[in-house]
This record gives structure tokens, C-alpha cells and sequence, in this order.
């Protein structure tokens, strides 16, 4: 419908452009005048302007979304726990849900985490929000590197009998990122937010000590005697 539209805007303005030149020739004939000829000239630019607008509008209203087609994404919420269940890799777009689900539903009190992991400023974006509500958060099944930051946030700290806490180091996959980023920094940062979620020094050491390329995950009894495990 667009396309056809441009079209037919673009042949008017020929039709005009070229109806308008023979009217000039003939008028510049018959009366020698240049003013009614430079007149002409003066409004088939008008036209011309006019015919752009109209062009450019009709091309931007096609790449214009429908109100249908705009789509908030929002994760599921377990009413019967009041809790918001988060699964899967933790990025930005997840993160957009997670926030917007949060709004959307003020009285959610728990935050169920089941993830392999992520980016880490992602999690530290979760684990922000989390602190500011008072949130609790539980593991299901797993929770393993980055995820571990947006357990630490919780208020209580709880998971399944048979689920999975897992630490390991972070690396920066491009050589490029390693430039700006300095991963023995990003660990510190992390080191001393688990800290004040109150991880005893000696898991601490143990968590910052893991390989990259394992995971360690600690026994329920180490959790819960690190202070990571909070009832």
C-alpha cells in the first residue's frame, strides 16, 4: 500500500513537471514574458518539496511498528509462592523482563533463579534491584557463575533439596574487552559484595580460587556454613 503510494506521488510530479515546462515554453512564446515563467518555475519547486514530504512520511509510516506488534516482555510469575521464576541466560534482555515484570507485579516477594549464568553486569543489575525491594531468592535446580551475584542479593537465601550453587572466575571472552575491562577488578568488586552478604573469608578465597574453565559447587553444609544459605 506504501509502495503504491510513493509511486503514484511520483508520477503526479512528473505529470506536473512536465505539463508545467510545456506550459512555460508556450507562455514564453506567445508573450515574451519571463516573469510568468519564472512564476512557473517557482511553483513546481513548491511541488517539488511538497511531493518529498509526502514520500519520506509515507516511508517512514511503513517502518512505523503497529501498536499490536509491540511486544513487553515479561517473565512468569508463580502466584501461589509469589515469586518471579527467572530461567535461562542472564543479558539484558532478560533483564528487561525481570524489571518490568517487577513493576508490574509489586506484591512478588521471591525471586527463583535457574540459570547456567551470564554477563555479570547483568547480574549486578539483578542483584540491585532485588536488594532494593527485599527480595528473597531460591534456586530450583542450578545456578552457576553469574547467577551466584543475583542469589548473594537475597534477604533469605534458600534452594531445592537436590539444586546447585556454582563459582568459578570470570574471563573476558574478546581480546578487545580486555582492554577496557579488568577482570581482576571485576573480581574484587564481586569479592567484596559477597563479603557484606556475609561469606566467610575462607569461602571466599575458595569461590576466587575456582578455574574458569570448573565449576565448583560447594555441599549444602558448606553453604550454609559459609553464610551463603540463609533460611
Amino acid at each position: 500500500m506504501v509502495n503504491g503510494w510513493v509511486v503514484l506521488s511520483v508520477t503526479i510530479f512528473i505529470w506536473q513537471v512536465v505539463g508545467t515546462l510545456r506550459s512555460a515554453d508556450r507562455f514564453l512564446k506567445d508573450s515574451g514574458n519571463m516573469l510568468g515563467v519564472f512564476l512557473s518555475y517557482f511553483l513546481l519547486f513548491i511541488t517539488l518539496v511538497l511531493t518529498l514530504v509526502q514520500v519520506a512520511d509515507a516511508l517512514a509510516s511503513k517502518h512505523q511498528p503497529e501498536p499490536e506488534q509491540i511486544i513487553t516482555l515479561t517473565l512468569p510469575v508463580l502466584t501461589e509462592e509469589g515469586a518471579i521464576q527467572v530461567d535461562g541466560n542472564l543479558d539484558w534482555e532478560l533483564f528487561g523482563a525481570f524489571k518490568q515484570t517487577l513493576k508490574d507485579h509489586p506484591e512478588i516477594q521471591n525471586v527463583q533463579l535457574n540459570s547456567t549464568g551470564g554477563f555479570v553486569f547483568v547480574a549486578r543489575a539483578m542483584a540491585l534491584q532485588i536488594q532494593q525491594r527485599k527480595l528473597n531468592t531460591h534456586i530450583d535446580t542450578h545456578c552457576y557463575s553469574a547467577c551466584a551475584v543475583a542469589f548473594l542479593a537475597g534477604e533469605s537465601r534458600t534452594m531445592a533439596q537436590n539444586a546447585e550453587l556454582g563459582f568459578h572466575q570470570y574471563q573476558m571472552e574478546s581480546g578487545d574487552a580486555q582492554g577496557l575491562i579488568n577482570v581482576t577488578d571485576e573480581l574484587e568488586r564481586d569479592r567484596r559484595f559477597f563479603a557484606e552478604r556475609g561469606m566467610s573469608e575462607a569461602f571466599l578465597n575458595r569461590v576466587f580460587n575456582a578455574a574458569h574453565t570448573e565449576i565448583w559447587i560447594p555441599t549444602r553444609e558448606e553453604l550454609i556454613e559459609s553464610g551463603v544459605l540463609l533460611p
